[in-house]
Parts: structure tokens; sequence; C-alpha cells
């Protein structure tokens, strides 16, 4: 008689060896889907913060636009000024400057200093605690704005492509410099002290695009000399304040318009604004070797830190256009956005931010001009 099989009660080591590399796969699996869901999360997470940073702005910028002040008493320049932001010695960045006049009611005057927009009564009464401080509802003038780029003040290297975005305002009778005196940026392109304040930091980029009358922008808003061409510069009284020696931005296209009597001023306005916070420079990506003014190849730490072709990006003081990417490389075009090529070391952070636009017609515009 056989001798009866006892029953197996253990796994062999090869089915343990097996289901702990089904696991690992599993496990894996899970945790790059994890690791994909938390990415998309934190992007959309900081798509999020920063277009509600940036709105802000955009909208303070879009009111002041909307209240341009289109008679004799108006202005409006844009101009471009160049800065060294990386202290190299070599000012070869262009950061944007918007000057107008907009009108006014009695809370800005109010907020502006204009004292005579206050019943001096109530002024007294407010002093001894007798009220709330009211304005008269009926008070209306006309402010000084301006709007511009400043280097930041940061000392770490990798925060210094970070601007800040300052305004001030002023009324026309103040004493002080006037916005729009060839003077008023006489300190290194900045503004005097205590005529600004900060309103956000981190910015990569601003535009101001202006469409005139013949300007064709049903199909992009094309940039250029040309008379359907839209323009990066703007000067209401045509006494060429946009130096075009500074920079080719401060060219105006064909279509700018010219009027004796009045501010002639633009149709509509396009804000682009592009912002990257510092905290957002953790997740960026630097280029792996020197690059000179030639190459339009460049060797990425993580191609996937990188925006989408159309996409740009700022390393030192260049911008490019991100063409196509692939594992460890990416294909630019260089010396985009006013800038011009040249040498980067390797290391070098490779910065780009969230892209905001606003569109804001002006309604004051007039159509009584001459080209």
């Amino acid at each position: 008689m056989r001798p009866r099989r006892t029953q197996r009660s253990a796994f062999t080591l090869v089915e343990l060896l097996l289901a702990l590399g089904l696991l690992s796969i599993l496990t894996l699996a899970l945790v790059q889907l994890l690791d994909t869901s938390l990415g998309i999360w934190r992007r959309a997470e900081t798509g999020r913060d920063l277009a509600e940073i940036g709105g802000a702005a955009l909208d303070l910028i879009a009111r002041d636009l909307r209240t341009l002040e289109g008679g004799p008493r108006g202005d409006l320049v844009a101009d471009w000024k160049r800065f060294d932001l990386d202290r190299d010695g070599n000012a070869s960045l262009a950061l944007p400057r918007l000057r107008l006049v907009r009108q006014a009611d009695a809370a800005d005057l109010l907020r502006a200093g204009a004292q005579e927009a206050v019943d001096a009564s109530q002024a007294d009464s407010l002093e001894s605690g007798g009220g709330a401080l009211e304005v008269d509802p009926h008070a209306k003038g006309v402010l000084q704005v301006v709007w511009m780029l400043v280097p930041s003040r940061s000392s770490a290297p990798d925060e210094r492509a970070l601007s800040e975005l300052v305004r001030g305002e002023r009324r026309l009778e103040d004493e002080g410099l006037d916005f729009f005196d060839p003077g008023f940026f006489a300190t290194g392109g900045k503004p005097p002290a205590g005529s600004v304040e900060l309103v956000t930091g981190g910015v990569l980029w601003l535009e101001f695009l202006f469409a005139a009358k013949t300007s064709v922008i049903e199909d992009g808003w094309n940039v250029g000399t040309g008379l359907a061409d839209c323009s990066q510069s703007w000067d209401a009284w045509g006494r060429e304040r946009p130096d075009t020696e500074e920079t080719f931005l401060n060219q105006g296209a064909a279509g700018m318009q010219s009027a004796p009597d009045h501010a002639a001023l633009p149709r509509r306005v396009r804000i682009v604004l592009e912002i990257e916070r510092p905290r957002d420079l953790r997740a960026r990506t630097r280029i792996e070797s020197a690059l000179d003014a030639e190459i339009n190849e460049l060797a990425v730490g993580d191609e996937r830190r990188l925006p989408g072709p159309g996409g740009f990006v700022l390393i030192d003081e260049e911008w490019m256009e991100i063409l196509s990417t692939g594992r460890g490389y990416a294909i630019v075009k260089r010396a985009r956005r006013g800038t011009r090529a040249t040498l980067h070391d390797a290391g070098a952070l490779i910065h780009h931010g969230e892209r905001l636009v606003r569109e804001v017609p002006i309604a004051t515009a007039r159509e009584d001009w001459k080209l």
C-alpha cells in the first residue's frame, strides 16, 4: 500500500518571488499614479494662486486704462527701458513703463491726497471724534498714474529675474516731479523714492499692446511697424518720447495717430502678464551644459518642467521660445521679446511663469485723427 502524500501547507520559493514581483509592480504603478496626481494638483493650485495674484494686478491696470482722460489734459506714454537684472554690467533686458492721465472721482482724489474733496468742517468733526469722514460725491478731477517694472532687490541669483510691479499716482496740481517730466526716471531709469508703491513681486514679463484704428487684431495682435500692426509703445502727443535707440520695442506702428488738440488714444489695449513666485523656482529645471549664442538646442535636467511648444522661457537676461522638447533637451528660438542671444553658463536656471491676458477697450478713444 502506497503512503499517502501529505497536503502542502505553504508557498514555494518561486511562488513567493512571483508574488513579491507582482506586488512591487503594483506598488510602483500606484506610486507613479500618486506622484502624477499630486503633480497635477500642485500645478493646478499654483496656477490658481498665480491667477489670483496676477488677476488683481491686471484689474488695477485695466481700471486705470478704462478711465483714460482723452481731452487736452490727457496723455499716454508707453515705452521700454533696459536694465541689468543679472548684474553682469550689461543692461540687456527691457522692462516696460506706462504713464497716463486718467479721470478720477471723489474717492480717487481723496486717496491721492486731495483735501479739497473733503469738507473742512467734516474733517474737524472727524478729528474730534464726531463721526466718519465724508467725501463730496460730485468731486471730479484727473490723476497722473505710472506703472512700471523695476528690478528685484533680492540678492539671490535665481531671484534676480523676478521684477517688481510698482504703481504711483499724483494730482496734476500736486507739488513734486511730474510723471511725464524727462527727469522723472533720472535715477538709473527708476522713479524717485516714495513716488511709487509695490503692487506685486515675482513678475517675469509685462507687455502692453496698443491697437490703433488701422490695427488688425482679429488675427492675433500682430506686432510690427506696418499700418495693420499693433504697437508695443505709445505716445499720445507724437513727441517721440519713447526712445527708439534704447530698444526696437519703442518703435511705433505706422498706424500711430496724431491729434493736435487732444491726446490720441488707442482703441484697445492688451495686457500680458507672466508671474513666477520665488517658491516656484524649486520646480524649475536648469541647463546641463554651457550655451553659446549660436546654439538653439538646450540640454536640460528635466524637460517635463518646461512649458510646451509656443511657451517662453527666460535664461539670465535672454528670452527664448520653446519649439519642441524631447528626453533631456529642448529646441528653442533665441533672442525673443527684444533680448539678445548671449552666452549662458551650465547650471543656469530656466524661468517661466503663469501667463495671464486681459484686453481693455478704451471708451475715450476718438476717431478724428490723422495718420
